[in-house]
């Protein structure tokens, strides 16, 4: 067991070394303080498996299984979508969305618990919901979390900031039926949801493009200012691009999309097209959600749990010194 702990410490020191320069860019950490955390893994009875998850814990990172492969994603500000579903790669099968009306669990604050550095005994951090902000001090029911394996309040108060701003911005849930481009997918992997209800969101195939007109597979309806992402022959999305109808076509609009590797239907060769997603600004912040699980089904069906994706979770500035 000694030698078994002394490679797990050796995991502990790769995984720290993993989070630093170089890779510190590429992982988006604000502060290299969020990189590290010492523990000592010396209860023989913790299984490997609890370790890792400790590591994991401590970086802000999920784990889990991808065909065989332990893989790993960092719960962090997203850039871009994967990929767009709407009625042409989805169906209404198991679809459910869920809203907490009220802030999740009942929870207006987080108290966590960590270790203190100068004492070596436990100590806390507390913030709680003070309208749409987040401020210090003790909530009337708080969300207790427990990391006494960090010793650093730096990394102590961002998690604890965090876990509040997620009450405020992490309210919704769904769950869909994606057929197979969700094959190529991940857990933490951001992707762009059409919601096959709302009117807001309209959305369709590519049937054609000549200069910067797309012609599409169904009327759009134009509503103040509209912006549209498309997706090219492997499923991957543009930026967003200002879009304007189109004089006597309803199935088209016009946006400054630079020229991309469209994949237009023929019933042959191409069978899932390109895709587009169109609304305002607001409305398409709405399609965006994070897979949080992912279930096969039959037919080359998934089943994918997602939550919903804002910017304002993570921008804040840690106060810790």
């Amino acid at each position: 067991m000694q030698s078994c702990t002394r490679g797990l410490l050796s995991l502990a020191y790769l995984f720290r070394s993993w989070m630093h320069k170089p890779y510190i860019k590429y992982l988006l950490l604000p502060d290299a303080r969020l990189g590290y955390f010492d523990y000592t893994f010396d209860d023989e009875d913790v299984s490997i498996g609890e370790r890792i998850q400790t590591i994991c814990d401590a970086a802000r990172v999920v784990c889990f299984w991808d065909d065989g492969v332990l893989s790993f994603v960092r719960d962090e500000a997203r850039t871009y979508p994967s990929t767009v579903f709407n009625t042409r790669n989805m169906t209404a099968d198991q679809y459910a969305m869920t809203f907490d009306m009220t802030l999740p669990g009942g929870f207006d604050g987080v108290e966590l618990q960590y270790r203190d550095p100068s004492t070596n005994k436990q100590a806390f951090v507390r913030y709680r919901v003070s309208g749409d902000s987040v401020v210090p001090g003790r909530g009337n029911k708080q969300k207790k979390i427990s990391m006494m394996f960090v010793r650093n309040l730096y990394q102590a108060t961002d998690r604890a900031i965090l876990e509040c701003r997620r009450l405020i911005y992490q309210r919704l849930s769904m769950n869909i039926s994606a057929l197979a481009d969700a094959e190529w997918l991940n857990i933490g992997e951001m992707i762009q949801v059409v919601d096959m209800f709302d009117s807001n969101q309209q959305s369709g195939e590519i049937r054609g493009r000549q200069g910067d007109v797309f012609y599409t597979s169904e009327a759009i309806n134009f509503t103040e200012n509209m912006f549209v992402v498309i997706t090219d022959r492997q499923g991957n999305v543009t930026q967003r691009y200002a879009a304007l109808p189109v004089d006597g076509n309803r199935k088209a609009f016009q946006a400054p999309v630079p020229q991309i590797d469209l994949a237009l239907w023929d019933g042959k060769n191409v069978q899932s097209p390109s895709r587009y997603a169109i609304a305002t600004d607001e409305e398409l912040n709405k399609t965006l959600w994070v897979i949080s699980s992912k279930n096969p089904g039959n037919g080359g069906k998934n089943t994918l749990s997602v939550s919903e994706y804002n910017d304002e979770m993570y921008n804040y500035t840690n106060p810790a010194t």
